[in-house]
């Protein structure tokens, strides 16, 4: 295992100081002592790297402290380490990475600039946290997918299975018998794209063949050992979410050595194994998975720190959207009551590099949106 990260400073605060010298503290993480003893002694000789240290007992991280411009030149004297080079050229592009992106969908491509997109939450189950039962019914469901596009979302996220903590699976054959007669009806009436909540390869086959544009899979492809190759074949983009465990038991005291560089290593893998599986690189996302195996304070330590994840130079999704956590920082309040709770979780999430945020309330969550923007771009 081996993982760059720049640790400091924050991406926005480095956006709005451009013009004065910047200094970066960057680290790599190796889960081997006898490679991280190597690296370091390759960058000692580097005239140009401060501070630099060897810590950790497992991983072990190597940091140095280095000026923007010049870290530029350290990948002349990597030519030993070919994968920590491709990281720190990856992670410098993401870094600096200012709300552009295209997504290749499978017959066109999706672009957008400085603006973040909206996926809209649309649960056709009888069982979600939030709104359980309320959508069950196809007809029901594909108006509120036409509300929800009118009140502001870029996508439409529709999902036949809940994934709540402590919640049963169900069999491909129901969660396909929930969503596909929505998908059905809501892709005649939409201009904007669908995406499929499902880690199931059998229903995101069904759901790309009704016109859905995107998966969602909250195990990042691991669920189900077809899923890679699935996406793959059917060549639209796919969100890669980190779960600890799976929905029924994964809040049983969750554990992390260090939650961000654990997730952010688990994503390097993840995407490894999406390349492996022939996935275009435009065609990968990745979200931290608030609520799915963390605690309250891993939570908000992924959410100030979501900003990391910008090294793997890939979009970020962030779903907050009346979480748990929220609910029990305002001393045990019920969903429907957590929007403002969600706005302000929405604008750090875009303040701290997201480019999805995943709600239920559109239409509220859209203001919030064009003002974190204006307040993160500067426009």
């Amino acid at each position: 295992m081996i993982s760059f990260r720049i640790l400091h400073p924050e991406p926005f605060y480095f956006s709005q100081s451009s013009r004065l010298p910047l200094d970066l503290l960057c680290a790599v993480e190796f889960s081997s002592r006898t490679e991280a003893v190597r690296f370091q002694k390759v960058l000692l000789p580097v005239p140009f790297l401060r501070h630099l240290r060897l810590e950790g007992n497992g991983p072990f991280e190597v940091k140095w402290l280095v000026s923007w411009p010049q870290i530029f030149l350290l990948n002349k004297n990597l030519g030993n380490f070919p994968e920590v080079s491709r990281q720190i050229e990856e992670g410098l592009k993401g870094y600096n990475q200012e709300g552009f992106w295209t997504l290749h969908l499978k017959n066109k491509k999706k672009s957008w600039s400085r603006k973040t997109q909206i996926m809209g939450i649309l649960n056709v189950t009888p069982d979600s946290f939030s709104d359980g039962g309320r959508y069950l019914d196809p007809l029901k469901a594909a108006e509120q997918a036409l509300r929800l596009q009118e009140e502001g979302a870029d996508w439409i996220d529709v999902g036949g299975e809940s994934t709540r903590p402590g919640a049963k699976p169900v069999s491909a054959t129901e969660e396909k018998k929930r969503i596909l007669p929505v998908i059905k009806s809501a892709v005649k009436m939409l201009r904007i794209p669908l995406s499929a909540d499902t880690y199931k390869a059998e229903v995101a086959r069904a759901a790309v063949g009704e016109g859905v544009r995107m998966i969602n899979d909250i195990s990042a492809m691991t669920f189900d050992p077809r899923m890679g190759k699935t996406v793959s074949a059917l060549k639209v983009p796919v969100i890669l979410m980190h779960t600890q465990g799976k929905p029924k038991t994964m809040q049983r005291k969750p554990f992390y050595r260090d939650v961000v560089g654990d997730i952010l290593s688990y994503f390097r893998q993840s995407l490894d194994y999406a390349r492996d599986c022939g996935i275009a690189e435009d065609r990968l996302l990745v979200d931290p998975g608030f609520g799915f195996g963390k605690t309250d304070q891993q939570n908000l330590t992924l959410l100030r720190e979501l900003w990391e994840f910008k090294v793997l130079g890939k979009p970020i999704v962030s779903g907050l959207s009346r979480k748990s956590t929220l609910g029990r920082l305002l001393g045990g309040l019920p969903p429907e009551q957590r929007v403002e709770a969600t706005a302000a979780a929405v604008t750090t999430s875009i303040l701290k590099g997201a480019d999805f945020v995943r709600v239920h309330d559109v239409q509220s969550m859209a203001r919030v949106v064009k003002i974190a923007d204006a307040i993160h771009y500067g426009e």
